[in-house]
């Protein structure tokens, strides 16, 4: 092997595997040294499409020459395919993060070896299967899924995004990372554990506010407040939402009031006002923040945890809640 190739390698544990070789002449495939049996290798041509937001995962792939423009297949016995050349499948499926069976036949162009390639890479840990028809890349180095929990959950669905509490830890705001990752899509899907990971679906709100924060879709702050205090259940989901919004940076107070138009829910309006009311020290809106959110309020009394003990009565918000929310999360 050329010394300049062979000085791009990354060694692990001194093993090596050898690429199988493809049946076209003059073409060829190199061994090098990788992490208990795992390949490396990709082209020059193909680092350049690589996508920043998985350039760290691809420092482990050496470079080498020209690769094969083809994929082409050798057919043993029975007509099975028996080797693939597989580095550039690989570095498509690391720009992906997650993909399909549909996009695995994209790649190879042959729906025959689809299901060889797929059980191939799973059985040596390059890939991992999530969900149905939803399969995850594998970081060789730390043999963990190469996408973060909110990267894969905000990539189960076509449109789907990273809501409520899971929303706060995706930003950076939430004290602690629980085991649920709630993702709004429109498409049902069963709830589902993945990695020690409970993947729960919620229903999105028509034209609910989402950025990408760090390569997940994540409803925007604003919207995650209304949100979470729309949907908490219990007092101990009370306190989770006030531990993250006491911890939010200055909150864009028109943003709130269409979060809460497009609710159009009365006593949203009562919950949201009482609580950042209570939070003020924190969040410090403006008063006319409150004005807006009274003229809304419903008419009906409400109680915001349903049979707790020790609620008062807030006349300015026709509601029944803690007496005071400040000691919260502190």
């Amino acid at each position: 092997m050329p010394e300049k190739a062979m000085s791009s390698y990354k060694l692990y544990s001194g093993k090596t595997e050898a690429f199988p070789q493809g049946e076209e002449a003059g073409k060829s495939v190199s061994s090098h040294r990788g992490h208990a049996g795992r390949f490396e290798t990709l082209s020059e041509a193909e680092r350049t499409g690589k996508s920043s937001a998985y350039a760290g995962k691809s420092e482990k792939l050496s470079e080498v020459g020209a690769t094969e423009n083809s994929v082409s297949f050798h057919r043993g016995h029975a007509g099975k395919p028996e080797k693939l050349p597989t580095v550039r499948h690989y570095e498509k499926m690391l720009e992906l993060g997650c993909f399909t069976l549909q996009d695995v036949t994209e790649m190879v162009g042959e729906r025959s070896a689809v299901t060889y390639l797929v059980n191939d890479y799973q059985r040596k840990g390059y890939i991992d299967r999530i969900h149905r028809n939803l399969y995850t890349v594998m970081d060789m180095e730390t043999q963990e899924p190469a996408l973060t929990r909110y990267q894969i959950g905000s990539r189960l669905f076509p449109g789907a995004y990273i809501a409520q509490r899971s929303a706060f830890e995706a930003w950076g705001y939430a004290p602690k990372t629980g085991n649920e990752v709630f993702v709004a899509t429109e498409t049902r899907f069963t709830d589902f554990r993945y990695n020690g990971v409970f993947y729960r679906r919620v229903h999105p709100k028509a034209g609910a506010d989402t950025e990408w924060v760090n390569g997940s879709l994540v409803t925007g702050l604003e919207q995650t407040v209304v949100d979470s205090l729309h949907s908490f259940e219990g007092s101990q989901g009370l306190e989770d939402v006030v531990e993250c919004i006491v911890r939010l940076p200055h909150l864009d107070v028109d943003k709130l009031l269409d979060c809460l138009e497009r609710y159009g829910n009365g006593y949203l309006y009562q919950k949201c006002g009482y609580v950042l009311e209570q939070l003020q020290d924190y969040v410090k809106l403006p008063k006319a923040f409150y004005r807006e959110c009274r003229e809304h309020c419903a008419s009906t009394v409400r109680y915001m945890l349903k049979g707790a003990d020790g609620l008062v009565y807030h006349k300015g918000w026709g509601i029944y809640a803690p007496a005071y929310l400040g000691n919260y999360g502190l």
